[in-house]
């Protein structure tokens, strides 16, 4: 399945501190040129199926174009599959989008850091005023709609203090879907580590003592590590298909390979006119790589660091797409450490509990014929036993 992100506009409402984005240049979306996306979205290869993500900026200041496009879709693909996704901030939302949303299968993905203490402490609209509590009621009727949804909670500086009070809060308020992600660009210090360490292990507490009792939720640091500790994957570098099968497309319809590239006109690998140029979206990335390897060579977390999936955030930060920043490194051994205590803590669970939570990787990796890992091992084979 291709993957296409389109880019509404690069205009926002908000002024985040920790934006990666920063455009010299405004580009919005017209009627015309979204038209011109979708042809070139439709006769891109031949799949059955495919994912439109809107983004921005904030995607919903082009909210009529999101209208526009699935209908687009529908009248003129109608056999496709297509999956569709969106970020936002939710300042904009409203009842009549949400039901749009659900009619049309949107994945929704909400820019949402905690509490008005913590989200107001770093994303506050361009004139400077909380929009904290409208947010917060949007993010509710997504919540009250059955639409399937995540939290995209970015820890900064100022909140990694505020990282446990705030999961608890998401929790609590029922957003049980929860991606806690890293300031792209942070610095840490030693003491901002100790801090850090503390926050994981309180989080990590509670993450297990919800699922004892029965309160189980995600987060994307925890959840989404489970089949990297499950399967023997060679402790290898192993980046994602940005330009291969993965596309960002511009408001001017220049493409790219990742968003953290949009910024640099030199890395647009085609527009949709005249199509991708694959070959240079591998060169960008070949160019890029250390072949030296002096960071990560002797790590033994690589099959589950992030640093050796996303390249080009490291990209952004060292100038090579293998070399994560130290931020990246400490935060990947702390998170394999409270990964490390998940695994026992499930492999201690009845093995009803532990198919539940672990079956379906286990599963995976068996029929993709890959390799366990010491983790796996065991868990597989208690699986297999029944006991």
């Amino acid at each position: 399945m291709y993957n296409f992100t389109l880019y509404m506009t690069t205009d926002c409402n908000f002024k985040c501190q920790y934006c990666y984005e920063d455009y010299h240049n405004h580009y919005q979306l017209n009627e015309q040129t979204l038209v011109e996306c979708l042809n070139f979205i439709m006769n891109y290869g031949n799949k059955e199926k495919v994912s439109i993500d809107f983004l921005g900026g904030e995607p919903l200041l082009k909210k009529d174009l999101i209208y526009q496009a699935v209908k687009y879709m529908k009248t003129n693909d109608p056999q496709r599959e297509v999956k569709y996704y969106i970020t936002t901030n939710c300042s904009l939302m409203d009842f009549s989008f949400i039901e749009f949303m659900k009619q049309n299968n949107f994945t929704v993905r909400l820019s949402f850091d905690g509490n008005k203490a913590t989200h107001d402490l770093n994303r506050v609209a361009k004139d400077g005023r909380s929009c904290y509590d409208t947010i917060f009621e949007n993010i509710m009727r997504v919540r009250d709609s059955g639409l399937s949804f995540s939290v995209r909670m970015t820890v900064t500086e100022n909140t990694i203090s505020h990282m446990y009070e705030n999961i608890c809060y998401l929790h609590e308020n029922g957003l049980d879907h929860i991606c806690m992600i890293m300031d792209v660009y942070l610095k840490i210090s030693e003491k901002l580590k100790i801090e850090f360490e503390k926050q994981v292990q309180l989080i990590l507490k509670y993450y297990l003592a919800e699922a004892a009792a029965g309160r189980t939720f995600t987060i994307d640091q925890f959840d989404g590590k489970m089949l990297h500790m499950l399967c023997n994957f060679g402790n290898c570098f192993g980046m994602c298909d940005a330009g291969v099968g993965n596309f960002k497309i511009f408001p001017n319809g220049q493409i790219y390979p990742c968003g953290f590239l949009t910024n640099h006109e030199k890395y647009c690998i085609g527009n949709i006119w005249e199509g991708v140029d694959i070959r240079k979206a591998k060169l960008i990335a070949i160019s890029n790589y250390d072949k030296a390897d002096p960071k990560c060579n002797e790590c033994t977390i690589r099959d589950f660091c992030h640093g050796m999936k996303c390249g080009y955030m490291n990209f952004v930060n060292t100038g090579k797409i293998n070399v994560p920043s130290d931020a990246e490194c400490i935060f990947e051994h702390v998170f394999y450490e409270a990964m490390v205590q998940i695994m026992k803590y499930y492999l201690e669970q009845p093995v009803e509990i532990l198919r539940q939570k672990l079956g379906m990787y286990v599963d995976y990796i068996q029929k993709e014929h890959l390799k366990f890992s010491g983790f796996g091992e065991k868990i597989a084979q208690r699986l297999k036993d029944g006991k």
